[in-house]
């Protein structure tokens, strides 16, 4: 669905951006922290700054960006991303069956919310024809390509880009293009090198390649609009499925866990009790991968990767921080259906208000001790370590997984610190800017990890941590034998 182009003035414009700073200060729980822990400039500090932007910006796509740039910082931790156009024809359905409400957001203003989604995958971002990877300050294919009877393959360097280096390229565009709006770390927008759209008259790259045979190949690449759709067999659940299991060794069984969305959680629980019932009980170690899962339902994990290991009850606590200004936006009504996705009274036994952390205002803040526990369930046919490899791509409900099972210690997390964004009280909540109707999403709560630190700042830390390594490229028992830290668990672990 299509949302119309809104008209706005200066004083539209500046309205939003005042809203998205206020609610910063009022609702969200880590801007102050990412200023602190990940040395990201002040919001509050560049609110003006925003605002003359916004009030002077000559189109709604440039005034876009001047949004999109602000909104960059302050939801640079945790959930903090747009609605695309899928989810805001979901939310509104919801919103339909719900009374008409959602979020406080009535389902009439979700269509104009996908004028902006549009917009943003159209006109802002851009990607080649093959998916590119990055290892510290190089960039590499990941696909193989072909044009004009020259083969560029997979793993072949991104030695130059328009005839700068790749590091001297990401400088140009954050002075040049739209990315001089982006407050904060722009990583997660240059992670891909290739993917901004440089404006008018803009075509594509001109690109040095260093094949893996050594000879150089320079070609022009061209541009597609939006984001890049393609995915490896390994990221994609509608490639061989959302759950793939595989006999690696005699001894090793492997479950890969692509997505923790609610439509997989019967039929991948089956896949996985039939794969260990056929083993007979032989398998020594089990691996769950959920390396690049960004989440789904909390009831995944727990359902399926959690009750049917367990011999008992498992009891465990957990502590989180609100501000309080948000429970007093959203209401008994609004807290109550935010809470559902993270939380309900199967696994809830207590809900107490404890004492903040130091350096916590108890005015501005309240924060609660859960008690959660989870009961077994019909056991699956393993009785030996379980390892679940973990990285910075395990986001949302993988997270809070992964954080529940180093909180339970009934596996080993392996791999790299999760991206971290494990809500625990409740849901990320949507916000609708007033004027422009763009609609967002953010963080609510902030999860204390067992050792101090934050959840959605550092992520949620592996037992048993391993250099960064590539993702394999699908789900089969040779590719899987290539990866170095499948192989580390096999051999060492």
């Amino acid at each position: 669905m299509a949302g119309c182009s809104p008209h706005l003035t200066a004083q539209n414009r500046s309205k939003d951006i005042e809203f998205l700073a206020q609610w910063a200060k009022d609702c969200h729980p880590l801007v102050e922290l990412d200023q602190e822990h990940k040395s990201l400039p002040n919001y509050a500090d560049l609110k003006p700054r925003y605002v003359q932007l916004a009030e002077q910006a000559k189109t709604n796509e440039e005034f876009f960006k001047v949004v999109y740039g602000y909104f960059n910082l302050i939801g640079a931790s945790g959930h903090g991303f747009l609605l695309t156009g899928l989810s805001i024809d979901f939310y509104m359905l919801e919103a339909l069956f719900q009374g008409g409400v959602i979020s406080d957001i009535p389902w009439y203003k979700f269509p104009r919310a996908s004028y902006w989604a549009k917009l943003y995958e159209d006109r802002c971002f851009v990607h080649p024809p093959f998916r590119i990877a990055r290892r510290d300050d190089e960039y590499f294919t990941r696909d193989n390509w072909r044009s004009k009877g020259i083969t560029i393959p997979a793993g072949s360097r991104i030695r130059q880009v328009n005839g700068m280096t790749c590091p001297e390229y990401v400088d140009r565009l954050e002075e040049q293009t739209w990315l001089r709006y982006v407050a904060g770390n722009t990583d997660r927008i240059t992670r891909n090198l290739l993917v901004v759209n440089e404006g008018k008259g803009f075509k594509g790259w001109t690109v040095d390649f260093l094949r893996p045979d050594g000879t150089m190949a320079g070609m022009f690449v061209p541009y597609k609009k939006g984001f890049s759709s393609r995915t490896s067999e390994f990221t994609d659940w509608g490639k061989n499925g959302n759950c793939v299991c595989v006999e690696l060794t005699d001894d090793v069984g492997y479950i890969r866990v692509k997505s923790m969305g609610g439509l997989f959680i019967k039929n991948d629980r089956k896949k996985i009790s039939e794969f260990l019932e056929r083993s007979g009980g032989k398998y020594r170690k089990l691996i769950i991968d959920i390396r690049h899962n960004s989440g789904g339902l909390t009831y995944y994990g727990y359902d399926n990767l959690i009750r049917p290991f367990l011999d008992q009850t498992a009891v465990y606590k957990q502590t989180t921080g609100i501000k309080r200004k948000i429970l007093t936006r959203l209401g008994p009504d609004g807290v109550a259906r935010l809470r559902r996705g993270v939380s309900t009274w199967a696994y809830d036994l207590k809900v107490e208000e404890t004492k903040p952390p130091e350096g916590f205002d108890t005015d501005e803040w309240i924060f609660y001790e859960i008690t959660r526990e989870v009961k077994p369930t019909d056991r699956y046919n393993f009785s030996g370590d379980i390892f679940v490899l973990i990285d910075a791509g395990t986001s949302s409900a993988a997270d809070v997984y992964a954080n529940d099972v180093r909180r339970i210690g009934y596996a080993k997390l392996v791999g790299q610190n999760t991206y971290g964004s494990a809500g625990t009280y409740f849901n990320a909540v949507m916000v609708r800017l007033p004027a422009s109707g763009m609609i967002f999403m953010l963080e609510a709560d902030l999860l204390m990890n067992t050792d101090g630190t934050y959840d959605e700042i550092t992520g949620t830390a592996p037992d048993i941590e391993l250099p960064l390594s590539e993702l394999p490229v699908s789900v089969t028992r040779d590719e899987l034998l290539k990866d170095a830290w499948i192989n580390k668990i096999i051999a060492d672990l």
